[in-house]
């Protein structure tokens, strides 16, 4: 048996709910700019991996890395995991390693006043022993709160090594996810994906909205045309009519 097997015997009790003894937390409050930012990364990923057998993509949820002390938790604003029963996960109020299976493969933190220090400080020790294969931070504050706005690192060992992070074509800070296999790029005040093969962008919910009310206008569009169209038809029939 494991050492974390074992340690998860004594700690979760035989008998006790998961549930309650491995709770999910209040929510710190968040700016209107930090919840729109992890909302639309969230998006972006979910859409993207949904139906992928195996992998799991949460946003702010309680991840449980040893079962004692039960203050063993950190929540990402997103993560990513790959091996993992995802359809057992979608119904759990936290996300315990021992249960789940599989560490995190991928884990954003997204700065904001209360928190960018531990992000950058304490985090980066968290998530080696979480077992994290990259830890990435995003700024979306416009403050300087993480210099530079993009940062990410990728497991090496027990150590964290940066992935190299440079502006794109457009000037946007932009790094790779090997995990993901999708590069990252920090627009002011969102993060974006792209697919590296495909070169094709990850829609987020606002773009998805967009297509919606752009199809919809098209939509309306089109049919005032025709209704046109048709009185036009109705009019001239009328005019022959009475010739």
């Amino acid at each position: 048996m494991s050492s974390l097997a074992g340690e998860a015997t004594v700690g979760t009790l035989a008998g006790v709910d998961p549930a309650v003894a491995y709770p999910a937390t209040e929510t710190v409050p968040e700016s209107p700019r930090h919840s729109r930012a992890r909302f639309l990364a969230y998006g972006a990923l979910s859409a993207h991996f949904a139906g992928r057998p195996g992998c799991f993509v949460g946003q702010d949820l309680n991840v449980y890395y040893r079962p004692v002390p039960r203050t063993a938790v950190v929540a990402p604003d997103v993560l990513v995991c790959f091996g993992v029963d995802a359809g057992a996960l979608e119904d759990d109020c936290s996300y315990r390693l021992w249960d789940a299976g599989s560490p995190p493969a991928f884990v954003l933190e997204i700065a904001s006043g209360k928190t960018h220090q531990r992000d950058s400080e304490q985090k980066p020790g968290i998530y080696l022993e979480v077992g994290a294969s990259e830890y990435w931070r995003f700024d979306p504050s416009g403050l300087d709160l993480f210099t530079p706005a993009l940062q990410g690192d990728r497991r090496v060992g027990d150590a964290w090594a940066p992935i190299a992070v440079c502006p794109d074509g457009e000037g946007r800070l932009s790094g790779h996810s090997a995990v993901l296999g999708l590069d990252l790029h920090a627009e002011e005040r969102c993060l974006r994906f792209r697919d590296s093969q495909t070169g094709r962008w990850l829609p987020n919910p606002e773009d998805l909205q967009h297509t919606l009310e752009a199809t919809r206008q098209q939509r309306d569009a089109e049919a005032a045309a025709r209704r046109a169209a048709e009185a036009e038809l109705t009019a001239l029939r009328a005019r022959l009519n009475d010739e």
